[in-house]
């Protein structure tokens, strides 16, 4: 679900403007714009770019943003477009809605939506974003009411949030339904720790595959309760095809010879059986899905794989 906004590319009726750099682009808003999501993307490359050369970016404000906003060239019909996920947070719509004007100032452009409404700079301010933040938040509710146990996940600026019941009830019984919402997905974005990085290894002998997290001693991680195939890897493998999932334990050793720390494989274990051994006061859910571990000492993980 979304709402995507279009800007056209003109100063007049018959002359276009050259297609903005990304750095262009980031450089129109008077907050400091940033690109998310570009993990193996060269940054100068990037920057120095039109924007047409990419599907879509994916833009926001860090420590602000909780989703942000996907901005895009159409180079058949030669607008800018800016795309709004349902729900985002209040800061995601005020920051993109400015955008929005800043870019049809620019190009002296009328605003259209995928809806068929066009409006003014001036009348996009009424633009009634609240109530596309409401409507995504019942949403989510009505398809995890819909079932026992059920869990519901969007994807923000930097991590994915999953959303289950007990956390709908308390945006719900908040007394601020769009600032709950907005403040929970925001957090998550930006808690100091290193999300796990999801693998999975074949074995040619038997055909099976197994899903693996690493973590590493004295590292606050994120880790999946329950593991499962995140979406990312879901064009890849299904979760019926996990035969088990596991998680690789590391430690840090210091070297005689060298004098310097290595990280060293302490041992493995079942992804279940780590949960079970981990102390509870060790860790607490962040959202419906995913736990928050506190770093563990050398001696912590040692004792873990005890018995194993």
């Amino acid at each position: 679900m979304s709402i995507s906004f279009y800007i056209k590319n003109k100063r007049k009726i018959i002359s276009y403007e050259p297609v903005l750099t990304v750095k262009e682009a980031l450089a129109l808003s008077d907050k400091e714009l940033n690109v998310f999501a570009i993990p193996d993307m060269n940054i100068n490359e990037l920057l120095l770019s039109p924007l047409s050369n990419y599907e879509c970016l994916l833009i926001g404000v860090k420590n602000e943003s909780a989703r942000g906003f996907e901005l895009s060239y159409d180079k058949k019909n030669k607008d800018y477009v800016v795309r709004i996920f349902t729900p985002s947070s209040r800061e995601d719509w005020l920051l993109a809605l400015d955008y929005i004007k800043t870019l049809a100032k620019k190009f002296n452009s009328e605003i259209e939506n995928n809806r068929g409404e066009i409006y003014t700079i001036k009348e996009l301010d009424k633009f009634d974003y609240e109530s596309d933040i409401l409507y995504g938040i019942s949403s989510i509710s009505a398809k995890i009411n819909d079932r026992e146990g059920a869990q519901y996940i969007i994807l923000g600026i930097n991590r994915l949030v999953v959303f289950n019941k007990k956390m709908l009830d308390e945006i719900y019984s908040s007394g601020n339904t769009i600032d709950a919402f907005s403040t929970i997905v925001r957090e998550i974005q930006y808690l100091d720790a290193s999300s796990a990085t999801q693998n999975f290894f074949k074995n040619n002998d038997t055909g099976k595959i197994m899903g693996n997290y690493t973590l590493v001693e004295c590292v606050r991680t994120i880790l999946p309760y329950i593991p499962s195939v995140e979406l990312e890897n879901s064009n890849m493998v299904k979760n019926e095809d996990i035969s088990v999932w596991s998680i690789t334990l590391l430690i840090i050793e210091l070297n005689k010879n060298d004098g310097k720390n290595y990280y060293c494989l302490a041992g493995n274990l079942e992804y279940d059986k780590f949960i079970k051994k981990l102390p509870t006061d060790k860790y607490k859910f962040i959202d419906g899905a995913y736990i928050m571990l506190e770093p563990l000492t050398k001696e912590e993980i040692l004792k873990l794989l005890d018995g194993e």
